[in-house]
């Protein structure tokens, strides 16, 4: 159990949940308003389609970017000079743990998503170009498919984290308990 393979641990925790807030940045901010900007115009795509399209992806979005992320930023665990020495990795799960939760809405709701995209891709041309448009801003770097697939896949993605995590702690550490 050493000290350098945890920190290690807790930095990717870090690392790959500020890679997610970006990837959630983009399906908020960028695609969704886009597209919810358009729909309010009533001349491409009615509001609620949109809106079941993203299901709850500003929820999640604001929850990671608020809580989550800065929470992680604090933890001893991943930035050693820290000042809250309370603050620890498997305190910030026990703590927020239940929000994540927020990932099974649109979990649920992913595939009708998708078949919408696609469906409105197919009859909506104009849809289909500004769709095209988005894509081709540097920031994307790839398809809306991909960005929507990505909270889908993130929940998934911690366990094993937290596994190594809770490996690599020495048995009196006190973020044992909390991580677990």
């Amino acid at each position: 159990m050493q000290e350098p393979e945890r920190k290690k641990i807790a930095l990717e925790l870090l690392e790959t949940e500020q890679a997610y807030v970006n990837h959630l940045h983009l399906l908020n901010q960028v695609f969704y308003t886009v597209l919810m900007k358009e729909a309010r115009t009533g001349k491409m795509v009615p509001e609620e389609v949109v809106k079941i399209m993203f299901s709850n992806i500003s929820s999640i979005y604001q929850f990671h970017v608020e809580f989550f992320l800065p929470e992680l930023r604090s933890c001893q665990s991943v930035v050693p000079s820290c000042r809250n020495r309370n603050s620890r990795i498997g305190n910030v799960i026990q703590k927020l743990a239940p929000f994540l939760r927020m990932h099974g809405e649109y979990v649920k709701n992913f595939d009708k998503a998708m078949e919408l995209i696609t469906a409105w891709s197919r009859k909506s041309p104009p849809f289909q170009e500004l769709i095209a448009d988005i894509q081709k801003r540097k920031v994307c770097a790839d398809l809306l498919q991909h960005h929507v697939l990505e909270p889908v896949q993130r929940i998934p993605r911690y366990e094993p984290l937290l596994k190594d995590y809770v490996l690599e702690l020495l048995p009196q550490s006190p973020d044992r308990g909390d991580a677990e």
